[in-house]
C-alpha cells in the first residue's frame, strides 16, 4: 500500500486578536510557517484547527499499519481478536472526525476523509480476513483482486503457481514505468526473481502466503478504493487557507 504523508503534525500556534471581528492566526508544518487574518464572525479558532486537522489527515494513514506476518509463528496466531481491535479503532477514528466542526467550506474535505477511513479499514479488514477466512476474504472483495487469494482455497500447487505468475506480472507492470531503460529493468527482474528463489528456498509456502496477500492483494485493493492524491490535497488546502484568510494569507518556507 501506498504510505502518503502530507504534513507533520501542527505545532504550537499562535493567536493574536486585531480588531473586533478580525483575528490573525499563524501556524507551522514542516519547514514552512503560515498566517492570516480571519473574521471571527464567520470561523471560531477552533473550527480553523479543525479544518486544518482534516486536511492534514487525508495525506495520511489514519488507521494502524498492518504489516503482514513475520513468522509462519505470527500468521498460525492471526485471528478474529485482530479484526475485533481493527473494528475498535476505526469505530474511534471515525467518530473522532465525524465530531469535528469544520468550516464551510471543509465540509466535503471532512467526508473525503471519512470515505478515506472507511476504504484504509476495509482494505485492513480483507488482508486479515485473506489470512484468517479466506472464503469471506473472497466473497467480500472486489472481482479485479480475488485471483490473488482464490487459491488458498484450493492446494499448495495452485498457491504456489499463482505467486510466482504474480511476481511475473509485476515484473511487467514496472516494466511500462522504465521502457527506455532496458538495463535497469533486466537488474530490476534480476533482483526480483533472486528475492523470488530466495524466499522460496527459506519457506515457500509461508512466503507464498505472505506475500500474496500482504502485498499483491493488498495493493490491488489500494488501487481499487478512493484514496485522496498528495498534490491535490496540497492544492485544496491552499484554496481551503486563501478562502478563510483572503489575501492576508502568506505562506514561508525554508528549504528542506
Amino acid at each position: 500500500m501506498m504510505k502518503k504523508v502530507l504534513t507533520t503534525a501542527l505545532v504550537a500556534s499562535m493567536l493574536v486578536i486585531t480588531s473586533a471581528q478580525a483575528q490573525t492566526y499563524s501556524w507551522e508544518a514542516d519547514y514552512c510557517s503560515y498566517k492570516g487574518d480571519f473574521d471571527n464572525k464567520k470561523y471560531t479558532l477552533n473550527q480553523i484547527k479543525n479544518s486544518h486537522y482534516v486536511m492534514q489527515q487525508l495525506g495520511t494513514l489514519n488507521l494502524e499499519v498492518q504489516h503482514g506476518p513475520q513468522s509462519p509463528a505470527e500468521m498460525k496466531q492471526l485471528s478474529n481478536k485482530n479484526l475485533s481491535a481493527l473494528d475498535n479503532e476505526y469505530a474511534q477514528v471515525k467518530t473522532k472526525v465525524e465530531k469535528l466542526n469544520v468550516v464551510p467550506q471543509a465540509k466535503k474535505y471532512k467526508q473525503d476523509l471519512l470515505k478515506s477511513i472507511n476504504n484504509e479499514y476495509t482494505t485492513n479488514k480483507l488482508v486479515l480476513l485473506a489470512y484468517t477466512n479466506p472464503a469471506e476474504a473472497i466473497k467480500q472483495s472486489p472481482a479485479m483482486c480475488k485471483s490473488y487469494i482464490e487459491p488458498l482455497l484450493q492446494n499448495e500447487t495452485a498457491i504456489q503457481n499463482r505467486w510466482l505468475k504474480a511476481v511475473e506480472e509485476s515484473i511487467k507492470e514496472q516494466a511500462k514505468d522504465y521502457a527506455d531503460d532496458r538495463e535497469f529493468m533486466r537488474s530490476q527482474r534480476e533482483l526480483a526473481m533472486q528475492r523470488y528463489q530466495e524466499e522460496k528456498a527459506t519457506n515457500a509456502s509461508f512466503y507464498a502466503r505472505k506475500d500474496l496477500i500482504s502485498y499483491h492483494f493488498n495493493n490491488c485493493l489500494v488501487h481499487q478504493f478512493y484514496n485522496p492524491e498528495i498534490e491535490n490535497v496540497y492544492t485544496n488546502t491552499q484554496k481551503l487557507n486563501k478562502s478563510i484568510f483572503g489575501k492576508s494569507f502568506k505562506e514561508v518556507c525554508e528549504a528542506p
